[in-house]
């Protein structure tokens, strides 16, 4: 490597070409800050939405304390007031709700057994793989407990489980809303049911009030045709009997005449009668 030696016959640049040069210097850190914090920006908007983790770029198995600290380095890079990005504001509000759900007890549990079962379906592909390396066999000498603490620690095997954590997740995911369709669909048919059922009982009910009325009505025209059958026939027996009253009284019978006729007055009588 050849050396740098200091040329004595060199001569100073002039102040400005110095002033010049620093500040070309700061525009040229500030335009790379200016880039990083873009990046930053896209990298956010293009995670994985049902992973917090990946927001905060932070591994699966990192600690409570971790979450905090990895949103404050974040959020200053792409806080809407430092970086000029026209998506800053959404991805700052994203990494705020993905702090948000990790800091949630219930969820991050949850979302640490799913990633839980994702790292044993990489631990075991990963097994098998090994099991025909013999070369890496014979590195490790047969430990494969220390074969597999140092594939731990790879970035390969963490982004193993990035994806896989991806495809678990995602599956669920699938099969939740696949359930609430079912369930929405299974309530909708409960709901139309019970408005049919509904719709059915208060036909029937008015079909029995219907039925009702038209008994008590039958119930009452028939109270009044008894009715005016009886009173005619009580008025026609009143009227015959009134007939054959009269015909008793104003024309006697023929015996009756016969004996008034064959009757001998006495002189008083005759006398009285003219």
């Amino acid at each position: 490597m050849e050396e740098i030696v200091p040329n004595p016959d060199a001569v100073a640049a002039p102040i400005e070409e110095i002033r010049d040069s620093e500040t070309l210097l700061k525009e040229f850190f500030r335009d790379v800050s200016d880039a990083t914090r873009d990046a930053e920006v896209e990298r956010i908007l293009s995670c994985f939405k049902l992973n917090p983790y990946e927001f905060l770029n932070l591994p699966f198995d990192c600690e409570r304390k971790a979450i905090p600290r990895s949103f404050r380095k974040i959020s200053l890079l792409v806080h809407p007031d430092k970086c000029k990005h026209a998506d800053a504001k959404a991805a700052f509000d994203a990494l705020g709700q993905a702090q948000k759900l990790l800091l949630d007890e219930d969820f991050k549990r949850t979302l640490d057994f799913h990633l839980e079962q994702a790292k044993e379906s990489v631990l075991k592909t990963w097994k098998k793989e090994a099991r025909d390396d013999v070369a890496l066999r014979v590195k490790y000498e047969g430990n494969k407990e220390g074969m597999l603490e140092d594939f731990c620690k790879t970035d390969e095997f963490h982004e193993r489980w990035k994806y896989e954590g991806r495809n678990y997740i995602v599956e669920l995911e699938w099969r939740r809303r696949k359930m609430a369709l079912r369930i929405k669909g299974e309530e909708k048919r409960v709901t139309e049911e019970e408005k049919a059922e509904l719709a059915q009982r208060r036909k029937e009910h008015k079909e029995k009030k219907e039925w009702d009325q038209d008994e008590r009505r039958e119930a009452r025209v028939g109270g009044w045709r008894d009715f005016m059958k009886d009173k005619k026939v009580k008025k026609t027996k009143t009227a015959g009997e009134f007939k054959s009253y009269l015909k008793t009284e104003v024309n006697p019978s023929k015996k009756a005449f016969a004996l008034e006729k064959d009757k001998v007055l006495r002189p008083d009588e005759i006398k009285r009668a003219f």
